[in-house]
């Protein structure tokens, strides 16, 4: 009678304790929701931060969706960036709503920054809902042609992510050719994310690129001009290439001697 009555106190005890930290969440929550809301920059930024903090650490934030959609008009690239992430993260859960955010996205796709027009089209990408689709494909087109590096570099990169989505829609609208195309960019980051790009849908079991012998010397060039990142991604694609003679297994192995002394032992 004892234990059964301890365990009954026990199970009281958890049932309330479960209704509390309920109570807190729902009352931060609430708070986030009106500083969200607030009449002063400084404390809806304050509040964006919070709520990636809180998703950060595993807290339910999606209720605050619409309350954060609200403030993606902005100039301040570090509560965009905050904003995107959120949008990432709850886009799948809540798809209709991500529809809201489409415009803020295609206008950003233009900003007169480079940062932000390859932000919007990395987010866009990274959002995985069938229905952006249909709003990617113009800003995506206009990116891969950017007058920035950075932004071609980033666009690439996102043709895998619609690759993934759906196959169809990359090869009408021409972005595979487009990345073909990228590794002859005058900018070696955009090479190497191009070919990055291209192994990554050969391994989605599409057959969109095969390593050539011009094209190994453009990716020999561009290796020596890459950040450790795409040095790595460019060895890793020169590992599957196949030597039409001793003297071009000689050459290639010449060129890429220098990248053993690197500090950096993956590379």
């Amino acid at each position: 009678m004892m234990n059964a009555a301890i365990q009954t106190r026990i199970a009281q005890l958890q049932i309330v304790k479960a209704k509390v930290l309920a109570a807190l969440r729902k009352g931060e929550n609430y708070e986030l929701k009106t500083e969200l809301n607030s009449e002063y920059k400084e404390r809806r930024k304050e509040a964006v931060r919070r709520v990636i903090a809180n998703m950060t650490v595993g807290k339910d934030v999606s209720g605050l969706f619409t309350d954060v959609l609200k403030n993606m008009h902005t100039d301040d690239l570090e509560s965009k960036k905050l904003i995107y992430l959120y949008l990432i993260n709850y886009a799948k859960t809540q798809p209709d709503l991500v529809i809201l955010a489409i415009n803020t996205f295609v206008k950003d796709a233009e900003d007169s920054n480079p940062l932000i027009r390859a932000l919007a089209i990395r987010t866009m990408g990274c959002l995985q809902v069938q229905e952006v689709l249909d709003y990617l494909c113009d800003p995506l087109r206009k990116c891969l042609s950017d007058s920035n590096p950075y932004v071609r570099k980033t666009a690439v990169l996102c043709v895998a992510k619609v690759y993934d989505l759906n196959r169809g829609i990359a090869d009408e609208n021409g972005f595979v050719e487009a990345v073909r195309n990228a590794l002859g960019d005058v900018n070696m980051m955009v090479v190497s994310n191009a070919m990055s790009a291209l192994a990554e849908m050969n391994s989605m079991g599409g057959d969109v690129w095969r390593l050539e012998p011009q094209i190994v010397s453009r990716l020999l060039t561009a290796v020596n001009e890459c950040v450790e990142w795409g040095q790595i991604a460019i060895l890793e694609a020169l590992i599957e290439y196949e030597p039409q003679d001793e003297k071009e297994a000689e050459n290639i192995c010449e060129r890429l001697l220098p990248r053993l002394q690197h500090a950096n032992g993956s590379v």
